[in-house]
């Protein structure tokens, strides 16, 4: 095993020393939006020990065999093909949705033959891999995932009572449900200038008459989302797409052309090591609405919940069926619970201390702290008061085949 230091990413949505609540790290003074553990370049873990100082990714590059196993590493893979995160959610993120794999590569070849540099702010396909995401609440969580049906969201826009809203009305209409969402979306990012800004503001002062105070009030969401963002439309999102409340341990699952936004709340997160990240409002970050238009699927519903099992006691496992990644939570209480790990693994503890075990010794993770174990390293014990989330590849990726 090797034991980690994780960077914190102080992103403006963050809450004020978000981290040191969730999970004990020193306080930084300022917001703390993610913890990242994992390889992923933006904020690679560092080794703590031998090798000390190292990157977590320059390890695992230098002898990937070693670290990944032999059918991950005969696969071409030099990295972790999937990141872990902690999120602690003070303001609402930006309107969102990621590509496919297939988009992912499509659009990633696209933007090279254009000669658009990768860390260019109008980038848009920083890699050529999907990016699957899943979150399982540590607090109360709500976020926007999924169209909700076309009736629905006429009903709801037509309560704001605005004329200068009826061509979105009007979209919403159609007999077709994916038509009429996509035209109603269309519509909403494509008012420009002066009239967008007009729209959004009078749709925030309707919102408000309308708005019954509740969490689980679209009309809140759209007086919140319009005060922080004044002059964006995007504000109407929480007409179109559903609100989701998580409660701790509640899961979600954000699949390939899924438009959703986290919108407060904190969690535990695990995703495909990827960076396409396609916006359409509600963020001073690069949008490109013409792309998310054409990588969303516009089927109205939430997308399924992971599957929740029980492999081992005191285990709780997430299975949303992706390839890159696999979550599961031990609860290590003061019984010793015992798992054995098929691929590379990332622990990171949560809620207090925790003790892991394998063949060469021990590490004690503090809240917080994290630890990677390489692929065939046997079976671990675990023990302690905290939680232990185990992060790993799915198994698909587990099994042979030729070298791609």
């Amino acid at each position: 095993m090797l034991l980690l230091r994780n960077q914190i990413q102080p992103y403006a949505w963050g809450r004020l020393d978000g981290m040191s609540d969730l999970v004990g790290t020193e306080p930084s003074g300022g917001p703390e939006a993610e913890l990242w553990v994992g390889t992923h370049p933006s904020a690679p873990s560092i080794v703590v020990g031998d090798p000390e100082g190292q990157t977590l990714a320059e390890v695992i590059a230098s002898d990937p065999a070693r670290w990944l196993g032999p059918v991950l590493a005969g696969r071409g893979w030099t990295s972790l093909p999937f990141l872990l995160k902690v999120l602690s959610i003070g303001e609402p993120l930006s309107l969102q949705a990621h590509p496919s794999a297939a988009q992912a590569r499509d659009g990633y070849d696209r933007e090279n033959e254009a000669g658009i540099p990768l860390d260019a702010p109008q980038r848009t396909y920083r890699d050529p891999s999907a990016k699957p995401e899943s979150l399982v609440a540590l607090r109360e969580t709500w976020a926007l995932c999924g169209f909700r049906t076309a009736v629905e969201s006429r009903e709801l826009v037509a309560g704001l009572g605005l004329g200068d809203l009826s061509p979105l009305i009007d979209a919403l209409d159609l007999p077709d449900q994916p038509t009429a969402l996509e035209g109603a979306l269309s519509w909403i990012l494509g008012v420009a200038g002066p009239k967008r800004s007009a729209l959004s503001a009078a749709a925030v002062a309707a919102a408000e008459r309308m708005a019954s105070g509740g969490a689980g009030d679209p009309y809140r969401w759209v007086v919140n989302l319009g005060h922080q963002h004044p002059g964006d439309l995007g504000c109407l999102a929480p007409l179109l797409v559903d609100l989701v409340r998580l409660a701790p341990g509640d899961a979600v699952h954000l699949p390939a052309g899924n438009l959703h936004a986290y919108l407060s709340g904190a969690g535990v997160e695990i995703m495909a090591a990827s960076d396409n990240v396609l916006r359409g409002g509600l963020t001073p970050k690069y949008i490109d609405t013409v792309e998310l238009l054409h990588i969303l699927r516009f089927e109205p519903g939430v997308p399924p919940a992971p599957i929740e099992t029980n492999p081992a006691p005191g285990m709780t496992a997430y299975d949303c069926g992706e390839d890159a990644f696999r979550l599961a939570v031990i609860d290590a209480s003061s019984d010793a619970h015992r798992f054995t790990p098929e691929g590379p693994s990332l622990l990171l503890a949560t809620g207090g201390p925790v003790r892991v075990t394998d063949d060469g010794g021990s590490v004690e993770l503090s809240a917080g702290r994290a630890a990677f174990v390489p692929a065939g390293s046997g079976e671990l014990e675990v023990i302690g008061p905290g939680r232990l989330w185990w992060a790993t590849v799915g198994s698909e990726l587990l099994s042979p085949c030729e070298r791609r």
